[in-house]
């Protein structure tokens, strides 16, 4: 993982210093209604970092590598080494760790996005005086279109933290003092001649190797093993996802800047997400729950998630967007025009390469000057950019039926009031409590090593973690962002191509979520208690008369007699011998 790390630091080293100077050509430069406006894709010269994409798949790939054996072959180390009882609360305790640290990353990965992104490379001193005191005075970095961040850091971070980890883990044992008491003390007689047939196992490797296919199918034959990690799979979908993109859920939802939606999450991760971790282990632990009690817990919380899922519809109302949510009004009249070109702006060529939004007198907010008509007459202040003379904010006022007559717009969106993000916030904690608590019971393998063959529980183990990446990890994001992207109401003409979204629906996107939301927690709360219906406990050890016996005459008493009726005469017997044992 250290080596997976430093990869994805290389393009940041072999990579040149960030011309962010030739962004614009003026740094005054606005994007007004003019006749002259030129075409930004006539110049434009397409740069070749393909080669950087592949770097950062490869970093992926070998992070992978790192991550899997930690989750899969750590899993049965914690339960070979720990009493059945315990294992929950350590594996609890493991996971609950895992969410700080994503924590941590949406916390202080935001936090270095504040950092220019050359600061090792230039003095940047220059930059910040340019973009924040000459252009934008009092925005930070971050809104500026220009600005770049640190986002390399963390992985220099990462990789020296790897490294150290990975120093004491080389350190430890194959069994932990205390071990053999406590396999002993679970251990069953079936177990105990699968583990000596194991340790006679003469055969050469080429044949272990040909059995492995074999023992794949044995596991996908147990309907139980599947069906919990069809469900995890499900849950990793949700994970995956919020952790993805839940920062932008909040930032268009309720217009939060990247720095607050980073530790907005980062908190909602730590309580919620390690909250449930650490929940699901203490709930095994007081309740002394077996695997079905497990599952149907696991079940029982994908269903509570289920109804925290109408708090997707809570979001601010909808920006007064010109030319999306609202028509361009001039002088009262709806211009029959749905879309950003209507008439007042018909001779600017306008274009959608860069979003610049303005905030009109008449209260409705513009793509950019060019679309409010607004001339080269501007000036700029000391809060933000004033533009006069634009022709489509001679309209009515919003929520009004007067009519504005100064055609003034200034830079940035229109500011709207909205104090009900805390009650998402609420209600996204409780979805992510809900949703972890599942984490340390059917997500880290606590319930799948109960199901499956003693032999095969690594492999159990690696054949769930396979599954999670590809069908949870891997298509969570994606899928994520696919339903986001559909809310998308204007999208950025990236000369002829489709390029980012510039403005999201925001009804669209609550009702998107919650569809999503709902159909992943029905599927993952089905097929948990669908496994527990058909899982079969195995059968209880018998009880042997000579055991019984041997502790009667350890404890100085005479061994009990059983009677047992055969052919109406009653006779007692005891075992005093191996084979008569096993005659018992």
């Amino acid at each position: 993982m250290a080596v997976g790390s430093f990869i994805f630091i290389i393009p940041h080293m072999l990579s040149e210093e960030y011309n962010w100077l030739g962004q614009a050509n003026n740094l005054n430069d606005s994007h007004i209604c003019s006749a002259n406006n030129t075409d930004p894709c006539a110049n434009r010269k397409s740069a070749d970092a393909s080669w950087f994409l592949y770097l950062f798949m490869l970093a992926q790939f070998v992070h992978g590598i790192g991550f899997t054996p930690m989750f899969t072959l750590g899993t049965a180390y914690v339960d070979d080494n720990a009493s059945t009882e315990s294992t929950s609360i350590y594996l609890g305790l493991i996971y609950a760790i895992t969410a700080l640290g994503v924590a941590a990353g949406f916390i202080g990965g935001g936090q270095l996005l504040n950092i220019w992104v050359d600061f090792d490379k230039v003095d940047t001193t220059l930059v910040l005086y340019v973009l924040n005191f000459r252009i934008y005075d009092t925005l930070t970095p971050l809104l500026d279109p220009r600005w770049v961040g640190a986002w390399w850091l963390g992985f220099v971070i990462t990789a020296v933290l790897f490294f150290l980890v990975a120093i004491p883990i080389l350190g430890y044992p194959k069994n932990l003092p205390g071990t053999a008491k406590i396999r002993e003390a679970r251990i069953t007689d079936e177990q105990r001649e699968r583990k000596a047939a194991k340790a006679n196992d003469k055969r050469p490797i080429i044949q272990k190797f040909l059995d492995f296919p074999k023992a794949i199918f044995q596991l996908i034959k147990i309907p139980t093993f599947l069906l919990i990690v069809f469900g995890a799979c499900a849950e990793t979908l949700i994970i995956g996802g919020l952790a993805a993109f839940a920062p932008k859920v909040l930032e268009e939802k309720f217009d939060s800047n990247p720095g607050d939606a980073g530790l907005i999450m980062g908190g909602v991760t730590l309580g919620g997400g390690a909250g449930g971790m650490v929940l699901g282990g203490v709930l095994i632990k007081i309740f002394k729950l077996n695997l079905k009690g497990m599952v149907r817990l696991c079940s029982m919380m994908s269903f509570l998630a289920l109804l925290v899922g109408a708090g997707f519809f809570i979001n601010c109302p909808d920006v007064n967007f010109a030319g999306v949510t609202q028509p361009y009004m001039i002088n009262g009249i709806m211009d029959p025009m749905d879309s950003l070109n209507g008439y007042c702006n018909e001779g600017c060529k306008c274009n959608t390469f860069n979003y610049e939004p303005v905030c009109g007198a008449d209260g409705f907010t513009y793509f950019s000057p060019c679309h409010a008509g607004c001339t080269d007459n501007y000036t700029v202040g000391p809060m933000a950019k004033s533009y006069a003379d634009c022709q489509c904010v001679q309209g009515r006022l919003f929520n009004s039926s007067d009519f504005t007559t100064s055609p003034t717009a200034v830079s940035g969106e229109c500011a709207t009031t909205c104090p009900i993000m805390g009650l998402f916030v609420f209600l996204l904690f409780l979805g992510m409590l809900f949703t972890l608590t599942t984490c340390d019971t059917c997500l880290n393998g606590n319930s799948q090593v109960r199901c499956v063959p003693d032999e095969h529980r690594a492999l159990g183990l690696g054949l769930q973690w396979v599954a999670l990446r590809l069908l949870g990890t891997i298509p969570g994001p994606v899928l994520t962002g696919y339903v986001i992207d559909t809310s998308c109401s204007v999208w950025q003409d990236l000369c002829g191509e489709q390029g980012s979204c510039w403005f999201y629906d925001r009804q669209e996107m609550s009702w998107r979520l919650f569809t999503w939301w709902c159909a992943v927690k029905v599927f993952s709360g089905t097929t948990f208690f669908l496994s527990s219906l058909f899982y079969k406990p195995p059968p209880e050890k018998p009880v042997s008369v000579k055991n019984d016996a041997s502790k009667s005459l350890e404890n100085g008493t005479k061994p009990s007699l059983s009677p047992i009726n055969h052919g109406g005469a009653n006779r007692a017997t005891t075992s005093t011998t191996d084979n008569d044992s096993k005659g018992q």
